[in-house]
């Protein structure tokens, strides 16, 4: 990790340096110079890295920790003197500070000597450590290793970032054939079997299989911590409980008890009692460890002849089994060279059957070159982990063998997951936006900061470091960290001095981390001794959190994420925070920003969904580097936005007669969600579109529900758009909609269409989810034509009321794996030719 801490330092180094020029001046000298220290240090810092782990080299460990300490300290010096100078400039007005800027000249002059007297003392220190590193003999890692480079990685990356299915992931498929029979098996009820600690193919396989799930009135998957408390388990069982009911149930009027997160023992005990009584149900242990009390777990699930009580005993994978997951991972033939054969075999046996490590691993080869030679290293390479790393268990340090060979970027963002609850699902935009934030992502000519971390998600995804999860009904996908992967997360991080956690089950504090998380658990981090923090995530309810008091403590931090929490106010001195780009006040109970909030010129995200502001002050107009904003419907924004040409994502903005206009200047716009859309604004709003080449996602919605949405005046519509949610009367689908051959997600609401208006979709040959939802389609009957929507996977239609029959026609919808057909009356039949939809997996009616 020390590597991965100079190599971010010297990236944004360099780009302080080319950006802030004017700002820095006479620093630049004391700055290079520091550059170059650490450049002379970092080929032989990967050979540091890999010796620290060794338990037996107290020296390394020593030196590493002074090399990473050191680059933080840079960082915080240069960051303190940016928030002076900018404090000091942003708080003049124009006359002002031409009237006052001699007298500002002894103060500014103060400033920069001691700043460049603590640099100064900083490469002194710098060159101390350089000169250790002789001591301890580090091997040089030059261009000729091996062990190619990150940016060899990173090209070699494109040929291999691709989504595996589920089924090549899991791989075995006869372990899924067993799993299903087992869990839908009549004559076992009331069965209770314990299982060893991987499920990794079971949670695929299982629960969210539609055979399973329609079994089942309820289900509960809980992921069981090392350091768990019973009553955090009935806790956390009892809400999958209510919240898989409410699925299978979407009418269900059952709501999770309001004391919940009051009760103790006996009486979440018998709250689960109460719950399952006469209702079919399976409950799933994951990651179970040799300290769990089964006994105490089994008193709350009732046998009344309709329980199931599956807990499933899974053994390690057969060596054969073993082999083909391996293979399907590391290979993209799923097929191992014969030359390599040798090498990949030993490395399955180092596994000792567990998926989870035979799948992160495959995941690591299918990255290197298939060389003899390259394959040696990396089990040479996992030899020594394993032999000379005693903190971390076996499977551990084979899970560490693969963040060690992350690029450095990628390494920060893997821990970063630590931040997050156990078995947390983040949306993989905000995943984004987060890193973004912190620097996390280096820049690549021709791609934004955004696109180049979503292939950073497809990397980790790609080397089973992170899962994503797939929404049927939304572009919006979720991404998750296996628990034991993220254990090594917090591990590593807590020993690098990365990022402190709080919650109920655990509580890793560090005076010297970077960033701070608290999840539900209540901390006074302002009693804290540390003033480093860079980013603070609140994942609770704080009833008397002191803003104040964060803004002038913490006041270089980047990420300020509040969603959830009981706030009712932003106080003025939020404005101080010069260095924040994301500030996340989603779901609080804040009715006003502070006017003076264009003072936070480095701000890029602002979340303030579902809260009570009605209005933003004009200071959010001068926001010059924001690139993302969401807002609550109805929430009037100022002009001054229409002038922020970084901006990439808008949701929600109003439409007026004069907005309607000027949202066309926003070229460079990803993302937009627009409202309160009249008839008459049709012509002028899709001219604007029309200007916006690089839209992705839009969302319009009419102001009433009686209002037309008229949609026939564009001429040439957004090319690249790959999700279009359309609320609104139409009188007929526009014509240009079969033109966008990009589109994969179609939502159509209230349209009131009729039979022959869905035929211009058929010729959307990438669609892959359609929903006609609330009043869209109010025809009889639909028909789905051979030859038309090959690529469609899910089928939503939602309260059609006069729909009384369906046609699939051969050839028709033959990737369909979903069909919901929903609040229907009239249809009293299911589809015919449903005999044609061989890859239908789940339908409901």
């Amino acid at each position: 990790m020390a590597e991965s801490a100079v190599k971010f330092l010297l990236q944004t180094l360099d780009s302080l340096v080319r950006q802030e020029a004017s700002l820095l001046q006479r620093l630049r000298g004391n700055i290079t110079e520091i550059q170059h220290e650490l450049q002379s240090m970092h080929s032989i810092l990967k050979d540091a890295d890999r010796r620290k782990n060794s338990d037996d080299d107290d020296g390394v460990r020593t030196w590493v920790d002074q090399v990473r300490e050191a680059t933080n300290k840079v960082e915080d010096i240069i960051d303190t003197y940016m928030y002076q100078i900018v404090k000091q400039h942003t708080r003049e007005g124009i006359i002002r500070r031409a009237l006052y800027s001699p007298l500002r000249l002894p103060k500014r002059c103060y400033y920069k000597s001691r700043i460049a007297s603590k640099l100064q003392a900083l490469k002194s220190e710098i060159n101390e450590i350089s000169v250790r590193r002789h001591r301890y003999g580090f091997h040089e890692e030059g261009q000729t290793s091996k062990m190619k480079d990150d940016v060899e990685d990173w090209q070699r990356s494109g040929e291999y970032l691709h989504f595996f299915p589920d089924e090549e992931i899991v791989g075995i498929d006869e372990c899924k054939d067993f799993l299903i029979g087992e869990l839908t098996d009549e004559s076992q009820n009331g069965r209770w079997s314990p299982w060893w600690e991987w499920a990794v193919l079971a949670r695929p396989l299982s629960l969210q299989n539609p055979q399973v799930k329609n079994h089942f009135e309820c289900h509960a998957w809980i992921t069981v911590s090392q350091s768990y408390k019973l009553d955090e388990l009935m806790r956390d069982m009892i809400l999958e409980l209510y919240k898989s009911n409410k699925e299978v149930v979407p009418d269900n009027k059952e709501a999770v008890p309001d004391d919940i997160n009051k009760m103790k023992g006996s009486d979440l005990v018998q709250a689960v009692i109460n719950y399952l009584q006469n209702k079919r149900y399976v409950i799933v242990l994951d990651d179970v460890r040799g300290t769990i009390d089964w006994n105490h777990i089994r008193v709350a699930f009732p046998n009344d002849g309709r329980g199931t009580e599956n807990i499933l005993f899974l053994e390690p994978l057969g060596e054969d089994d073993a082999w083909l997951l391996f293979c399907n991972r590391a290979f993209s033939n799923k097929s191992c060279p014969l030359e390599l054969e040798p090498y990949a075999k030993r490395l399955v046996q180092k596994c000792d059957g567990l998926p989870l490590a035979i799948v992160t691993i495959g995941g690591l080869m299918l990255t290197k070159e298939k060389s003899s030679l390259e394959w040696r290293e990396i089990e040479n390479s996992l030899s020594w982990q394993l032999s000379n790393n005693k903190k971390m268990g076996g499977m551990k340090n084979l899970l560490l063998l693969n963040f060690d060979d992350l690029p450095y970027n990628l390494k920060y963002c893997f821990l970063y997951f630590g931040r997050f609850p156990e078995d947390y699902k983040i949306q993989d935009g905000t995943l984004i936006r987060l890193w973004v934030a912190e620097g996390f992502i280096e820049e690549r000519e021709g791609h934004t900061l955004e696109e180049v971390a979503a292939g950073y998600i497809k990397e980790l995804t790609c080397r089973s470091m992170l899962q994503t999860i797939a929404n049927d009904f939304s572009p919006i996908r979720r991404v998750r960290m296996h628990d034991v992967l993220r254990e090594v997360a917090i591990s590593i991080g807590h020993e690098q001095n990365f990022c402190s956690t709080h919650d109920r089950k655990e509580e890793i504090w560090t005076n010297k981390a970077r960033y701070l998380s608290m999840q539900n658990s209540i901390v006074n981090i302002q009693s804290s001794s540390t003033r480093h923090y860079r980013s603070l995530m609140f994942q609770i309810e704080i009833p008397s959190l002191s803003l104040c008091s964060i803004s002038s403590r913490y006041k270089l931090l980047r990420v300020l994420d509040l969603e959830g929490s009981s706030i009712e106010g932003v106080p003025d001195e939020l404005v101080e925070l010069f260095n924040l780009r994301y500030l996340n006040l989603n779901k609080t109970n804040v009715k006003e920003l502070p006017k003076s909030m264009g003072r936070l010129q480095n701000l890029q995200t602002l979340k303030i969904v579902e809260t009570k502001i009605k209005i933003l002050p004009k200071g959010v107009g001068k926001l010059k580097k924001l690139r993302h904003m969401f807002t609550s419907k109805g929430v009037q924004a100022p002009d001054g936005i229409f002038d922020l040409n970084c901006l990439q994502s808008l949701k929600f903005i109003g439409i007026n007669d004069d907005t309607v206009r000027k949202v066309g200047g926003l070229t460079q716009l990803r993302n937009l969600g627009i409202e309160i859309v009249k008839r008459k604004h049709g012509k002028e709003l899709f001219a604007s579109l029309q200007k916006m080449e690089a839209l992705l996602i839009l969302s319009v919605q009419v102001i009433s529900k009686e209002e037309i949405l008229d949609l026939d005046a564009v001429s040439s519509p957004p090319a690249h758009l790959k999700f279009l949610w359309l609320d609104g009367h139409l009188e007929r689908l526009p014509p240009w909609i079969g033109s966008l051959q990009n589109l994969a997600s179609l939502v159509l609401q209230g349209s009131h269409l009729k039979e022959d208006s869905l035929f211009s979709l058929e010729a959307l040959t990438n669609l892959r989810v359609l929903r006609l939802i609330m009043m869209a389609y109010v025809g009889e009957e639909l028909c789905f034509r051979h030859g038309c929507f090959l690529k469609l996977k899910t089928l939503v239609i939602f309260e059609s009321p006069k729909l009384n029959l369906i046609k699939i026609e051969n050839g028709s919808l033959t990737c369909m794996e979903k069909l919901f057909l929903l609040k229907c009356p009239e249809l009293k039949r299911i589809p015919e030719g449903m005999q044609y939809l061989t890859s239908l997996q789940e339908l409901r009616l």
